[in-house]
């Protein structure tokens, strides 16, 4: 009786083990995921690639000034822009996931990459700007100095990456919008190249293979533009998240040997179970999701010739900053609107000084160019003229 009430007891156990791994395993993938990617679990299968690029101003200090909060780890998901890896590439996507382990929640903020920031040692740039500067060490200290947050690690992941992981779970289900479906087909058989997917012929529920949920996910020229670019992005990830939940542990090293040769990462192993742990304890796995900067506190426009997101950094700041260390979502009464409309017409009047002709109230200089790396041609303001 003892003998099989002890066996059972052991079933019992070896059952949660191994719904451990797989929830840990789930995990790794997860913070493994922006536009997908996985990272070697056995350290002596680690090897991180050597692009040969040389970067400026790699610096990683810390600052006292920055916030941090036990409990809480932010991971810095970057998807770049090139596929030619001894390219100089600017981050594409950039999505702080946060494991919140104080609240049982994992969290998702992209950071619009347009945005405009200072950048050490480079003046004021687009914030995507930084990763073709100093790499990723760069690119988490402009973070650090204008959000004020404690972010060190990060997953670099490439557009084969999301293809590739997307496509070994199996594909994803999305409600796909009429105004989505021109340029959601624009992309699809460019992104990675290859054989070219199925173009999709009507809105509703969708079943997406990789190349199409990359093309989706690059979308930007309609709806409200880079926001929903954005929120695309996150959803993907998201949706993810959720699948690979299910997902059987027999697949695992299917996905390892497909995805692993795409993905740099400064995280340990042993650091990427221990988060693994940490979000296997989240029942039921929550998910929320945050924009910076905020629409009400930013504006897109053409700025010195380029199509940038001028924004009020302090007020983002804070949304940023009680998002991820005090679980407290954006109060949109709380926001000093006022603010951000003087912060506004510095900008504009320094453009004035180096630009004396230039007509600020042509309205094409707040439409979006097709790419964010426009050279706009200035027109001439008839006032000046």
């Amino acid at each position: 009786m003892r003998n099989s009430r002890a066996n059972k007891n052991k079933e019992k156990k070896d059952e949660k083990k191994k719904k451990a791994v797989k929830i840990i395993l789930t995990v790794f993938f997860l913070i493994l995921c922006c536009f997908g990617g996985l990272y070697y679990y056995v350290r002596h299968n680690i090897k991180v690639p050597d692009n040969g690029v040389t970067y400026e101003n790699s610096a990683s200090e810390q600052n006292p000034e920055y916030e941090e909060q036990e409990g809480i780890n932010n991971i810095l998901l970057i998807g770049v822009d090139s596929r030619d890896p001894k390219e100089k590439a600017r981050s594409d996507s950039m999505i702080i996931m946060t494991i919140d382990d104080n609240n049982k929640k994992l969290k998702l903020t992209s950071i619009m990459r347009d945005s405009y920031v200072p950048i050490s040692g480079h003046g004021e740039q687009k914030i995507n700007a930084a990763f073709a500067f100093g790499g990723p060490e760069l690119l988490l200290k402009t973070l650090r100095d204008n959000f004020k947050i404690s972010i060190n690690k990060y997953i670099i992941i490439d557009f084969w990456g999301f293809e590739g992981l997307i496509d070994a779970v199996g594909g994803i289900d999305v409600d796909v919008k009429d105004y989505e479906i021109k340029e959601l087909n624009k992309f699809i058989g460019e992104s990675t190249g290859g054989k070219k997917s199925l173009t999709i012929t009507h809105s509703g529920m969708q079943h997406l293979d990789g190349q199409q949920a990359l093309s989706y996910a690059r979308i930007r020229k309609v709806g409200n533009g880079t926001f929903e670019r954005d929120q695309r992005q996150r959803f993907v990830i998201s949706l993810l998240a959720k699948k690979l939940e299910d997902i059987n542990i027999i697949q695992y090293p299917k996905l390892l040997n497909s995805l692993l040769p795409i993905v740099k990462t400064n995280i340990e192993p042993v650091m990427l179970l221990n988060y693994g742990y940490t979000v296997s304890k989240i029942k039921p796995l929550t998910i929320e999701q945050l924009q910076i900067p905020q629409n009400e506190l930013s504006e897109g426009r053409i700025y010195m010739g380029s199509w940038v997101q001028i924004m009020d950094i302090e007020q983002n700041a804070k949304i940023l900053n009680d998002f991820i260390f005090n679980d407290k979502k954006p109060d949109k009464k709380e926001y000093n609107i006022s603010q951000f409309k003087q912060i506004l017409k510095k900008y504009l009047r320094t453009e004035k000084e180096i630009h004396p002709h230039v007509d600020q109230d042509d309205p094409e200089l707040k439409k979006e160019p097709e790419s964010s790396d426009h050279s706009y041609p200035y027109k001439k303001s008839n006032k000046n003229r």
